[in-house]
């Protein structure tokens, strides 16, 4: 009876200790499924670009006549309303920073005291 009683007590304490045992689960019970991926359109066939044109420089730029001007280039103007010795050159030579020409070919002018009607000579 000894042995019976003392295999029922081996019986007992490891029902016992396999109650006491954490039990090891897995917390993920689905497979992962994979990162979602921005929405990509189809690939479009390749294709080349057109034949740029090539870059053309004038040498010098085109006068553009000012209102009120008889002839490009040499000759005399008459000064008109709102006029600068600036806006002359540069309608006159295609740039304004020019006016130095015209300073240079009257002399006694004041760029600051021009005057409607005036005549100057534009070289």
């Amino acid at each position: 009876m000894k042995k019976t009683l003392s295999i029922g007590l081996i019986v007992v304490a490891m029902a016992a200790g396999c109650s006491n045992a954490k039990k090891t689960t897995s917390s993920v019970t689905e497979p992962l499924s994979p990162a979602p991926v921005a929405y990509q359109p189809a690939p479009q066939a390749y294709t080349p670009p057109t034949a740029a044109q090539p870059v053309v420089y004038d040498s010098t730029p085109t006068p553009v006549a000012a209102s009120g001007a008889s002839a490009i280039g040499s000759g005399s103007y008459t000064v008109k309303h709102g006029d600068t010795l600036y806006s002359i050159a540069k309608s006159r030579y295609g740039s304004g920073k020019e006016y130095t020409k015209i300073v240079a070919a009257n002399p006694g002018l004041e760029p600051s005291k021009l005057r409607v009607g005036q005549t100057i000579t534009i070289p």
